[in-house]
């Protein structure tokens, strides 16, 4: 499997002819009857008429631009010699096409290269939408994996990740590719890959990393997160927004649970705390036997045990310590709102919609009044289907407005006509911000 790996990365010429090879050429490399890697080729003419070449394997990312030791092309035979890898490609050109053989370590294995052409975005429209599934590690629980899918208005297609119970969203899916019926991509930059089949609305496949294979098997549809079955009287109980105070050993902030009816009728629940984090995680385990409720937050490790009257009242167990927490009914209005510390006359020039891109994703900041009547500020981040993220707190003195957001992230710009321009600050990252006021 090593050297399988080491092999991955090959070829790139990108033109086609028997006469001059430069350009991309590209194949898949069968190192086991399940296992396929694709290998590029990269072959430029020197000014003396030789060849270089580099290699690369886009599955793997494990070798990236590995120069080759020797191109030697004479009578349709082509051999490429790539010392740090161990191995060479020899191979027969012929009709636009390199039939060969890559040899490694001892080992042979049949490699056939066409000129690699860009996948046309349009061959991606099937995989268009949401899909999800149940992850299978070698050990543990299973996971449920989201991947979602959608042409963005630039023409790109934008793709991401979530694993909802462990509050993991946009992880970035990139290289994503679709031959045939055979689907690939990178996940995070290729920590991970996917290799899976297209068969109608389902993906059949698995997820490579660190050496192992796990099951993933989606189907396309919208998830809606675990479902409980309850009696209407039950049901009714417990609908709608339950809202307290959290403290555990810093600033108090505000706990939303909400539950609410799924399409197929079932009962779903979810958990944040907008004040502390982006997350929104699904509750699961629930129980309702009379006034005595618990259920499990998975992605927080809490779980709560207590009574359902006009208020829910009970132990709330998380990272190791046990609170009480007491939380009531609340409405849309009751929402935590942005601490904003802004002039009047300032706010009359942010209120509404901000358009702009934050490095290279497109946001929308949002100011506006909730429910009650108060004015608050929410973030979108449109390509990795982030809605509603609160603005903690905004401070604005003369054009400087600074936000900070719930993951500490901290927004410094300069209002200038319709314009906001400045840049934002996470740990060492620092990127380039720019909004454009929407009439």
């Amino acid at each position: 499997m090593m050297l399988v790996l080491i092999l991955s990365l090959l070829l790139c010429p990108s033109a086609i002819a028997q006469t001059d090879l430069a350009g991309t050429w590209q194949g898949k490399l069968a190192t086991s009857p399940n296992e396929k890697l694709t290998i590029q080729f990269i072959i430029a003419r020197q000014a003396n008429g030789s060849y270089s070449a580099v290699l690369n394997s886009p599955d793997t990312g494990g070798i990236r631009n590995v120069a080759a030791t020797g191109v030697k092309f004479a009578d349709g035979k082509l051999t490429v010699d790539v010392a740090s890898l161990n191995g060479s490609y020899s191979g027969t050109v012929a009709k636009g096409v390199i039939t060969g053989e890559w040899k490694q370590s001892g080992s042979t294995f049949p490699l056939i290269l066409t000129p690699y052409k860009k996948p046309d975005v349009s061959t991606l429209k099937p995989l268009l939408g949401e899909w999800f599934g149940e992850l299978v590690p070698p050990a543990g629980s299973k996971i449920m994996a989201v991947f979602r899918f959608e042409m963005a208005k630039d023409g790109k297609l934008a793709a991401s990740a979530a694993i909802p119970d462990q509050g993991q969203s946009n992880i970035p899916l990139s290289d994503v590719v679709l031959e045939g019926n055979e689907v690939t991509l990178k996940i995070a930059g290729g920590q991970a890959n996917f290799e899976g089949k297209l068969i109608g609305s389902k993906i059949e496949g698995a997820v490579k990393q660190g050496g192992q294979e796990m099951k993933l098997n989606l189907t396309k549809g919208k998830y809606e997160g675990p479902a409980f079955a309850l009696s209407p009287e039950d049901m009714k109980r417990l609908l709608g927004l339950w809202l307290g105070k959290y403290a555990p050993g810093g600033p108090d902030h505000t706990v939303v649970w909400k539950f609410e009816k799924r399409t197929d009728g079932k009962l779903k629940g979810t958990a944040a705390a907008p004040e502390a984090t982006a997350q929104v995680l699904p509750i699961t385990d629930l129980s309702l036997k009379g006034e005595e409720l618990t259920f499990k937050i998975p992605g927080a490790g809490a779980e709560f045990t207590g009574k359902l009257t006009d208020s829910l009242s009970g132990t709330f167990k998380a990272g190791g310590k046990q609170l009480t927490l007491n939380l009531k009914r609340g409405t849309a209005a009751d929402l935590p709102t942005t601490q904003m510390e802004i002039p009047a006359d300032s706010m009359k020039q942010l209120m509404g919609r901000w358009n702009g891109n934050i490095g290279p994703d497109t946001v929308v900041y949002r100011f506006e009044r909730n429910a009650g009547g108060k004015s608050t500020a929410h973030l979108d981040i449109v390509n990795k289907n982030v809605k509603d993220m609160l603005v903690v707190k905004a401070s604005m003195t003369g054009e400087s407005l600074v936000m900070k957001h719930p993951d500490g992230a901290e927004i410094n710009v300069k209002l200038k006509g319709n314009k906001l321009e400045g840049n934002l600050k996470l740990n060492q990252t620092n990127l380039p911000v720019t909004l454009t006021k929407q009439p």
